[in-house]
This record gives structure tokens, C-alpha cells and sequence, in this order.
């Protein structure tokens, strides 16, 4: 269903005014997640997904031309984000089993094959390596940080960092390779040896 918002909301919008910014989401919000009903998502993926879809018109609102309606727009911001997801988790699920033939499912230890203690000390290990990696995270610059964690974490391709971050695929590139090398740096520093990132 189409609507529209006010030019002047819209342009106090997109120049931080909190008025409009909040009058912004409350009229969008319903509209999002009518549209995100539309696609295959858990309810908490729906959720994070109007969360994500609001932010993203909050970042963008000045970009919006009126060339096509505002309900158009919207429209296209909530699919891409919707989809972007949904390529991330079909790209995450991929490569769990990326390079296993079905011999080797059958070679794969079984969670309770081995002493309990040798899966304590794996447990621990783990913990204590994701602690260090966590650390060096922290340290690293905000700008670095959020194109590693939407690298890694949400699995997000060189492109779609870019859009989401509103930058170029050649500053996101750079971006990564520049915390790689820190985290290397902070890693190797930590752990006295070189690590690979």
C-alpha cells in the first residue's frame, strides 16, 4: 500500500532533527515489518531486520531524491536488506559443510567420543583463544572494527560492507586488509609467535 511522507519531515530528517527522525520511524515501522513478513525469516531475524532496515533509512534519508515515491524507496531499502541477509545465511550454511565429502561426515569425532577431559581442555582452549581475538577486536579502530565484524560475523561480501557503510568496495578492501594486519600485529604481540588472520 502506498504513502507518502512530508518533504519537510523528510529534509528535517535527513539534517538529524530528533522530532523528525522520530516521527520518521514510528510511520515506518509498521510498513517494514509488513514487508519483511514477506520473506522467510525467523521472528528474531524479522526483528533485527527492522532494526536494521530503520538505521538505514535514518543513514539515507538524505539520499532519497523522489524520483519514485517514498513508499517505493522504502520498499527497496527493506527488500535489500532482507535479501542481503538471507545471501549471508545461505553463504554461512554453505560453508559449514564446504569441503566435506559424505566419507568424511563419517570420519568426524562425535561429541561424546574421547575423554571428557580432552573435550574440557578443547572447550577451554577455544574459550580462551575467542577471549584474545575479542581483545584484539577492542583495540582495533571503530571504522576497522565494523568492517571485520560484518566480514566475519554477519559474512557480508565486499560490496554489500560498502553499501551498508555508505563508502566505496576499494575503502571497505583497504579497511580489511588494514585490520587484518593490526590484528596480527596485537595477536603475535600477545601471544609472542605470528598469527595468521
Amino acid at each position: 500500500m502506498a504513502f507518502s511522507i512530508d518533504k519537510t519531515t523528510l529534509l528535517q530528517a535527513s539534517q538529524g532533527d530528533p522530532a523528525s527522525l522520530t516521527e520518521l520511524v514510528t510511520r515506518l515501522r509498521p510498513h517494514i515489518e509488513k514487508q519483511l513478513l514477506r520473506y522467510p525469516l525467523s521472528e528474531e531475524d524479522r526483528h533485527d531486520l527492522v532494526q536494521s532496515t530503520l538505521l538505514q533509512i535514518i543513514r539515507r534519508v538524505g539520499s532519497f531524491r523522489g524520483d519514485s515515491s517514498f513508499s517505493t524507496w522504502l520498499f527497496r531499502v527493506t527488500a535489500n536488506e532482507a535479501l542481503m541477509l538471507m545471501r549471508s545465511q545461505r553463504r554461512h550454511r554453505a560453508r559449514l559443510v564446504e569441503g566435506l565429502d559424505l566419507e568424511d561426515l563419517g570420519s568426524l569425532p562425535a561429541a561424546n567420543d574421547g575423554h571428557s577431559s580432552d573435550r574440557a581442555d578443547d572447550v577451554a582452549l577455544a574459550s580462551e583463544r575467542d577471549a584474545r581475538v575479542r581483545a584484539a577486536l577492542d583495540e582495533l579502530p571503530a571504522e576497522y572494527r565494523d568492517v571485520v565484524s560484518l566480514h566475519y560475523s554477519q559474512d557480508l561480501g565486499l560490496q554489500e560492507i560498502a553499501d551498508k557503510l555508505a563508502t566505496t568496495e576499494s575503502a571497505v578492501r583497504s579497511r580489511l586488509h588494514r585490520a587484518r594486519t593490526r590484528l596480527r600485529t596485537i595477536l603475535s604481540r600477545e601471544t609472542g609467535s605470528t598469527v595468521a588472520a
